[in-house]
């Protein structure tokens, strides 16, 4: 398997900012008001959510919205879709799924690549597909620049970052924390472990999990190359509506340059 250079022109000097939706979630049309506000923000990478009834790496309130977007009738062909229209829209910006391996395995991987890349997804993002198994996504996806996202958290140890951190292509997406997504995430930590990442590969690195405000993306600018933010967004939303998720954003964007 080969990398993907996605080319994201990131800067020694900043940090890159990468978001997260659930698919036509909390409605199709919040879902695109919410991408137009990440892209306005200068977000390289957007990940788009499959809803699955069991997300298990996602907090409570993750948790809830994909159980909602399920009963809202949301599934693969509403994601694929959406995906399509969001990649052509914004050519600017990588989009990825986020997806389960249920979803994928039901579907057949190589099905699931030849679907993601023909709507324009760049890559993948499965927290439960340990990477000896992922070999097919890898190989089929390779030569069309769809990268399997590896994700790896901090209590790894050196024998498993080697094996992890091998063939990694797109980026890799390095866990602040053990536990679930949505709570705040001390960062105190996460230079030694994306130190560590640095020493075995080259590819660009995303902290995710607990990164919520401009002091955090502070505290991550010299560390990681992309910092993702995704329970904050529709936690705001949920709050102040796309006004709010606007006014997070443009303080993201300040505090990343």
């Amino acid at each position: 398997m080969t990398n993907c250079d996605w080319n994201l022109h990131l800067s020694p000097s900043h940090i890159g900012l990468m978001g997260h939706v659930i698919a036509d979630y909390p409605s199709p049309d919040a879902v695109r008001a919410m991408i137009e506000t990440m892209v306005v923000a200068g977000a390289k990478v957007i990940e788009i959510q499959i809803p699955f009834s069991e997300p298990m790496a996602d907090g409570p309130l993750f948790l809830a919205a994909n159980h909602r977007a399920i009963a809202q009738g949301v599934d693969y062909k509403a994601a694929l879709q959406l995906m399509g229209e969001v990649s052509r829209t914004y050519p600017q910006v990588r989009f990825l799924f986020m997806s389960y391996l249920n979803v994928i395995f039901k579907r057949g991987y190589e099905s699931f690549v030849k679907d993601s890349v023909s709507h324009g997804a760049s890559g993948v993002i499965v927290p439960d597909l340990p990477v000896e198994y992922a070999a097919t996504i890898e190989t089929s996806g390779a030569s069309h620049g769809f990268a399997n996202v590896r994700v790896i958290a901090p209590n790894t140890n050196d024998q498993r970052l080697d094996e992890l951190t091998s063939g990694a292509a797109g980026l890799i997406y390095a866990v602040a924390r053990a536990g679930v997504t949505g709570a705040k995430s001390d960062f105190s930590s996460v230079k030694d472990f994306v130190a560590r990442l640095r020493q075995r590969t080259s590819v660009p690195i995303a902290v995710g999990f607990g990164v919520r405000s401009a002091a955090d993306i502070h505290q991550l600018r010299g560390i990681a190359d992309l910092a993702v933010i995704g329970s904050a967004s529709l936690q705001r939303y949920e709050e102040a509506g796309i006004e709010g998720v606007q006014a997070l954003w443009q303080e993201l964007a300040a505090a990343a340059v």
